[in-house]
């Protein structure tokens, strides 16, 4: 299991280093200006990088682990499009076809499809039909898609939570498929974050994962999730899935009800994002990092423990709903947090990163 792994971080590390000089010549890049605050013109490689260590890590787990055809081919078409979002800013209505096709040809070719919540309101468990599985299996993928979009706002941010979405799922998932592929998709964002993590070294190899790249990392995850949690021999429960991935359900679920409840559309970009809030607390670009990951791995971490320790759909479900409500409560209060901060530590936690070398 950890030799595709392996495989999947080596290929990134030398596509990214290979890729940088394509991205800057075909002007791939993202400059800074209006909502983008961050330093000099960065490639935008990321995704494409991750794919081909995907494809590889994947072609080298054993026959009964290796994924779908189909799923790679609905990955391939994502980052594919992404890329073309990254250079030429497409809308988002214009990708959302492209997500549904990526969606729909998951369920077909790859079988994959939410076809149980479990039980997590306590009256039993929630089966759905034919057509309400197709449904909401398609709108958990865009779902997937569209939180992993919303964090990828701040460097190593979306990587780092994505990377402990994926370790997590390895856990509860034990020695199987699900383990293995966690693994190869976790050996290429760490390659990915060796060239994006808010430190001084990487700055003058420093890329972006782009639209190309969040688009994978949430059809990933969501692909995952359902590969553990539905069908027959399911190694996890669906709220269980939840857990590991709970500060991106958190931030797309609180900014769609937040945008829907102004009367504006779902997709349209602002800066109330959780990293922007933390920002305009005052800590900077590593402090927020740290509270966000830290975040994330203690609730993925307590999803964790409450599967191995036989917690109750309907428990696990009612204190992650509690602790959403806590933390959104704590994204808006965030300025009470940077009080607490030891002055010490203020000068760490605000500092910005190093300015980039320029490309």
């Amino acid at each position: 299991m950890l030799l595709p792994a392996v495989a999947s971080f080596a290929l990134t590390l030398l596509a990214i280093f290979a890729l940088r000089p394509i991205a800057i010549a075909v002007d791939l890049v993202d400059r800074p200006g209006g909502r983008k605050t961050h330093f000099g013109d960065v490639p935008i490689v990321g995704g494409l990088a991750m794919l081909l260590g995907v494809v590889l890590g994947g072609g080298l787990l054993p026959p009964q682990a290796v994924p779908p055809a189909a799923f790679l081919a609905a990955c391939s078409v994502l980052v594919t499009v992404g890329l073309v979002d990254d250079r030429f800013e497409i809308s988002p209505w214009a990708r959302l076809p492209v997500q549904i096709v990526a969606a729909m040809t998951l369920m077909i070719g790859a079988g994959a499809a939410v076809t149980t919540l479990g039980d997590p309101l306590g009256n039993g468990p929630i089966e759905f039909s034919r057509i309400g599985s197709v449904v909401f299996t398609i709108a958990i993928v865009m779902a997937a898609i569209n939180a992993f979009n919303m964090l990828d706002g701040l460097d190593g941010l979306a990587g780092a939570i994505a990377l402990i979405a994926f370790l997590a799922l390895a856990i509860v998932s034990g020695a199987d498929s699900g383990a293995a592929l966690s693994l190869v998709v976790a050996g290429s964002l760490a390659a990915f974050l060796v060239f994006n993590m808010p430190t001084r070294f990487n700055r003058r190899v420093r890329c972006f994962m782009g639209d190309s790249g969040s688009t994978l990392i949430g059809f990933c995850v969501a692909w995952l999730c359902i590969l553990v949690s539905q069908g027959p021999n399911r190694e996890v429960a669906p709220v269980t899935t939840l857990w590991v991935v709970a500060v991106p359900v958190y931030e797309v679920v609180w900014s769609t009800a937040r945008r829907l409840l102004r009367g504006t559309s779902p997709f349209r970009p602002d800066s109330k994002h959780f990293h922007h809030l933390l920002l305009a607390a005052g800590f900077g670009v590593r402090g927020t990092f740290a509270i966000l990951t830290g975040l994330a791995l203690v609730l993925a971490a307590f999803g964790v423990t409450a599967h191995q320790a036989g917690l109750s759909d309907t428990a696990s479900f009612l204190l992650l709903a509690v602790c959403g409500v806590a933390v959104v409560r704590l994204m808006y209060r965030a300025e009470l947090l940077w009080k607490i901060v030891p002055d010490a530590l203020k000068p760490v936690f605000a500092r910005p990163v190093e300015p980039q070398h320029p490309v």
